[in-house]
């Protein structure tokens, strides 16, 4: 089943949180393994939080609209 955006979002924020205590790379014997991308993390948690404000007020609202 698909994920709700604030499970995405919750999802989203764990995971910067990680690589902000944790570092982003780190190494186990001789592998080295990477995190996630901060800067995309970042910008995804920017535009979940936009939709679930949005969510919260209603969803999109609209002032005018002019007749073609």
């Amino acid at each position: 089943m698909a994920k709700s955006v604030e499970e995405q979002l919750e999802s989203t924020l764990n995971s910067i949180h990680q690589i902000e205590t944790g570092g982003q790379r780190y190494t186990i014997k001789d592998r080295e393994l990477w995190r996630g991308d901060l800067r995309i993390l970042d910008r995804r948690a920017e535009r979940l939080e936009k939709q679930v404000a949005r969510q919260k007020r209603g969803g999109i609202r609209m002032q005018r609209v002019v007749p073609l």
